[in-house]
């Protein structure tokens, strides 16, 4: 009886054009999605004694919490060797790698770590602090490489003022990393964004809603990272330094979004490297040291098409000059890069003396079949599924002064298949090829890579795994006849997220 006469005042409220008021949220309510909120997303619950809201749920602005989480991972690999070439007499037996000699994309790397997070704040401000710790082997730990050991990553502070009418603001000022158009569903994708930047300094964002189907962002940001003086013992004290070389980074970034389905966005972003080197020599031994800049074009486009997935595409374009000199300011382009190095080393050429341009093509789309057939009823992963990313790259060496780089091209291409069966069983299939350009002809690396995962729950964080790789190489690339690359690999590795 009391249901039906809260159902009749209600009728009768809105009959009358009254406002109904929803009700604030109670334990056991509905949770709003958070902004950006993966669909897979667990739905973890407050920490002891209730003093942290549960992910995604509403808080007062007002409201000061401390968040704890993190991950564990451990990963091993056993290569399977081959019988060298001119073998000695009485060699016999099949050679085993721990860990495996592989080149090219890998869908696991050996090695075990973690990652802390501890977050500070209210809606207003926070503070956000970044412990890693990598344990892989004391050979490669301790004083001279202090990266390779426990260390803090990432410490900043994100404020966010309350909305100025349409306008939203956020700032952030620490030492962090940024990245951006990735053409992955969720910013990153099978071969990582096209721009990444890392340092100590400020980025502003800014979000324009111009009405209820356009938005306009605005991003700017400058960082800085710092290097040692030649004779500075330790080297490299942080992973970000560089000796002799201070990097400044300048970026903006402009862009718009049509009903969350439609975005299209400009990057921009150059790397300014001051060289006092006197002794030392750049990367690339042939080249003095001097100052040099490396600046980046990005045209990101995206279409989210609920239910059949997302198309991201990225087209990029990198000017270098005098790169040789560029710290690591920018630290992702066309796969990893320690500022410029790896882009001149592998597509400009050793001769280049760090100039030149290089153009690229990134393009994924990602799929889940489950959330398709459920369509239009909304599918929270908690079912059977199958779930597909597709991704390529496409590069092209515009200009250099080597001339074995000039006017040539390559391509990475990547696929990614989980069959989830059951709750707590699903299978993987992994595959990705790489080949490009060198003095010595074509560098060709490709992998295929079936595996088996078990996890907790249809949406756990946790995954204990276990997969068979199968790799191939040009002879360029594979091209010690004495120690073969490893063809077959076995792999057993789990990580848990908290």
């Amino acid at each position: 009886m009391t249901l039906l006469a809260c159902g009749a005042m209600s009728e009768t409220a809105r009959a009358e054009g009254d406002v109904v008021k929803p009700a604030d949220s109670l334990p056991g309510s509905a949770r709003p999605p958070g902004l950006g909120l993966s669909p897979d997303a667990p739905p973890a619950g407050p920490a002891p004694g209730g003093r942290a809201p549960s992910f995604g749920a509403p808080t007062e602005k007002d409201e000061w919490a401390f968040r704890l989480g993190g991950r564990f991972s451990g990963w091993e690999s056993i290569g399977i060797g081959r019988r060298p070439d001119n073998a000695p007499s009485g060699y016999e037996g099949t050679p085993l790698h721990v860990p495996a000699r592989t080149l090219g994309r890998q869908p696991f790397w050996s090695g075990a770590g973690a990652t802390l997070s501890l977050q500070f704040g209210n809606a207003i401000v926070s503070s956000t602090v970044l412990f890693y710790a990598r344990f892989s082997g004391q050979e490669r730990q301790g004083y001279f490489a202090p990266q390779n050991g426990p260390s803090l990553g990432q410490a900043y502070l994100t404020v966010r003022p309350e909305p100025l009418g349409r306008l939203r603001l956020n700032f952030k000022v620490g030492a962090f990393v940024e990245n951006f158009a990735g053409p992955g569903q969720w910013g990153w994708g099978i071969y990582g964004p096209m721009l990444a930047l890392r340092g100590y300094g400020e980025t502003t964002n800014a979000e324009y809603d111009v009405d209820p189907n356009w938005r306009l962002y605005l991003t700017h940001g400058v960082l800085g990272v710092p290097g040692v003086p030649e004779d500075y013992l330790r080297g490299e004290y942080q992973g970000w330094i560089e000796t002799g070389v201070s990097t400044f980074v300048h970026h903006a970034h402009l862009g718009v979004s049509f009903k969350n389905q439609y975005s299209l966005k400009l990057h921009y972003a150059s790397a300014y490297g001051t060289d006092e080197r006197k002794y030392l020599p750049t990367f690339l031994l042939n080249t003095p040291a001097a100052d040099g800049r490396l600046d980046t074009y990005i045209l990101e486009t995206r279409w989210m098409g609920d239910p059949y997935g997302q198309i991201g595409v990225s087209a990029a374009y990198w000017n270098f000059r005098r790169a040789a000199s560029v710290g690591d300011g920018i630290w992702w382009g066309i796969d990893w890069t320690q500022g410029a190095r790896e882009l001149v080393n592998k597509f400009l050429g050793p001769v280049s003396r760090g100039n030149g341009a290089l153009a690229a093509i990134s393009a994924e789309y990602d799929m889940s079949l489950a959330r398709i057939l459920w369509y239009p009823r909304s599918f929270d992963g908690r079912s059977q599924d199958l779930r597909l990313a597709i991704a390529g790259l496409r590069y092209w060496t515009l200009a250099s002064r080597d001339p074995f780089y000039e006017h040539k091209a390559g391509y990475y291409a990547g696929m990614q298949i989980e069959f989830v069966a059951l709750s707590w069983v699903r299978a993987t299939l992994q595959s990705y090829v790489e080949n490009r350009y060198t003095a010595f002809g074509r560098w060709t690396a490709a992998s295929i890579s079936p595996g088996i995962a078990f996890s907790s729950d249809w949406l756990s964080t946790d995954r204990f795994m276990l997969a068979y790789t199968r790799n191939f190489y040009s002879d360029v690339a594979d091209n010690n006849s004495a120690l073969r690359l490893d063809r077959d690999v076995v792999t057993l590795g789990a990580y848990m997220t908290f």
